[in-house]
């Protein structure tokens, strides 16, 4: 009940909140109950573990060499070029969409408006955006989302991964 009051201004319901032993253990759980069938895309860059662990559901396919990027995966170019947030219009469908914000290893954090977009993108597709909001403490200006769940919609279409190590000032101990 706290942490749906005190970290979700009571935006989800209690039963909603799950805790675990972390957020990356989280990611690769999310990824068994997807299957092996999905179409990922990624942020790129973006945190390793979306991509190391969709190789070991076999949810890739095969390397491309030529590109070093799997053929399963849908990379989501994220650079200075388009202000560290994808081209939506032009992503393949994806089944599962994994977005940082803030992200790892950037740090850009997505504006109101691009979660927007990204929300709007997931509902009108049925994707599933998988938030890891696990940088979220770092964001200072009060007009940039903590939370996917800050959008109108994201109920919908979102799953948010969260962690406290980051709260605690303690990264890498797993308090998801």
């Amino acid at each position: 009940e706290k942490i749906a009051e005190n970290l979700y201004g009571n935006r989800i319901k209690p039963e909603e909140v799950f805790v675990s032993d972390g957020a990356k253990c989280d990611i690769a759980r999310l990824q068994m109950m997807f299957g092996s069938k999905v179409v990922s895309a990624v942020q790129d860059p973006s945190y390793p573990v979306y991509v190391d662990t969709s190789v070991m559901m076999g949810q890739t396919g095969l390397m491309d060499q030529d590109k070093s990027q799997y053929n399963n995966i849908v990379y989501m170019k994220c650079d200075p070029s388009n202000n560290f947030f994808p081209d939506l219009k032009s992503l393949p469908r994806a089944d599962v969409i994994y977005f940082c914000s803030p992200n790892n290893p950037t740090g850009a954090t997505a504006t109101r408006e691009q979660l927007e977009e990204l929300v709007a993108y997931a509902n009108d597709k049925g994707a599933i955006i998988v938030f890891d909001a696990a940088y979220a403490p770092f964001i200072r200006n009060p007009d940039l989302p903590k939370s996917i769940f800050d959008i109108p919609g994201a109920e919908t279409c979102a799953i948010e991964v969260n962690s406290f190590s980051k709260y605690a000032g303690f990264t890498g101990v797993r308090l998801g």
